[in-house]
Order: C-alpha cells, then sequence, then structure tokens
C-alpha cells in the first residue's frame, strides 16, 4: 500500500514537474521521462526512509532535483529558486527530528561537500550551483549515516565520468553535472544499507 501511494503521488506530481522545466527553460520534457524519473525516485524514498520527517526531507529535495536535472541539462544551470529554499526546510526538518548527532553529521556533511564541490568550481569543471546543490544533498544524505555521504560520492564520480565519456565522444566539451550528483544521491539512498551490510 505505502509503495503504491507513492507511485500515485509521484504520478500527481508530473504535469508540475515538467511546468516548472518549462516555466524556467521554455522546454517541456516528455512525459514519459519525467513520470520514470519521479516513480523510481518515490518507491526507492518509500522503501529506504527511515521515518515520515526523513520521508519528507528526501521529498522535497527529490521534486526539486527533477526539475533542476532537466533544466541543467538544457541549460547547463541549476536555478536558485530551486535549491536555496530547500536549505531551511530540510535544515527544519533534521531539528524537527531533534537528534543532535544527526544535526552535527548534517553540517559537517554540508561543508565538506561545499567544499570539495567548491574545489571543482574554482578549477572551472563545475558551476556555482553544483556547490550549493552538494551541500543540500548532503543534508538530506546525512539522515541514516556517513556511509551513504560516501556511496552518493563515488556513485555520482562515476555517472559524471560515463557523462563525460560520452560527451568526449559526442565531440563536446562540457556536460551538466548536475543530473550525476541527483542520481548519485538516489543511488546512495537505495545502496548504501547494502554497502554497509
Amino acid at each position: 500500500m505505502l509503495f503504491a501511494g507513492a507511485a500515485v503521488v509521484a504520478f500527481v506530481a508530473v504535469p508540475g514537474l515538467r511546468r516548472a522545466v518549462a516555466v524556467a527553460t521554455a522546454r517541456r520534457p516528455g512525459w514519459w521521462p519525467v513520470a520514470v524519473a519521479a516513480v523510481v525516485v518515490s518507491l526507492v524514498i518509500a522503501w529506504r526512509a527511515t521515518e515520515v520527517l526523513h520521508a519528507a526531507a528526501l521529498s522535497v529535495v527529490a521534486a526539486s532535483g527533477i526539475a533542476a536535472a532537466w533544466i541543467d541539462a538544457y541549460e547547463r544551470r541549476l536555478p536558485d529558486v530551486l535549491i536555496l529554499p530547500l536549505y531551511p526546510v530540510v535544515g527544519g526538518l533534521l531539528v524537527a527530528a531533534g537528534d543532535p548527532e544527526r544535526l552535527l553529521r548534517a553540517a559537517v556533511l554540508a561543508g565538506v561537500a561545499m567544499g570539495l564541490f567548491g574545489l571543482g568550481c574554482v578549477a572551472g569543471q563545475m558551476g556555482f550551483g553544483d556547490v550549493k546543490l552538494a551541500g543540500l544533498l548532503a543534508l538530506a544524505l546525512a539522515w541514516t549515516d556517513w556511509g551513504t555521504a560516501g556511496v552518493a560520492l563515488a556513485a555520482t564520480a562515476a555517472i559524471g565520468a560515463g557523462q563525460a565519456l560520452v560527451s568526449i565522444t559526442l565531440g563536446r566539451n562540457d556536460f551538466p553535472y548536475g543530473p550525476a550528483m541527483l542520481a548519485g544521491a538516489a543511488a546512495a539512498v537505495a545502496l548504501a544499507p547494502f554497502a554497509a551490510g
């Protein structure tokens, strides 16, 4: 019943996600690709969320992330309006959870993520939007454990390397890194418990 409900919520969100991309880019992604992304992510959240507040944190980041990934793919930018407002939302949910260890982990992981991606930004390998997204994803991933962030970083690097290879093969010298980061985070939520075991 939980998974069916998650899938229904994902389908209901698809028009809004497509509309958000259209407003930001004047391009509307296909219904099916957005629906598949939304359903897969919602099922992963339903499967792996440890509590209601965790599910809420992952859900708001996922909804914003799906739209942001398409915008980044189309225009090589991650809009602040989709990323920055979620910092206080996810932070508030972390505070509401009432777990000091989780709060400390979130602060450390967000700082480390922004530092690492900031170095990439200074080196010209990614944009400042990627830095802001890295901090947000770190906050959401902090809910479970330290290892989840490590899995996310490894998965992001692997997916990003695949994107880079395809881009080079096609003769392009740049590619959006946001989709790789978001896919890496989703993979970490799904796979980190197996890696820990």
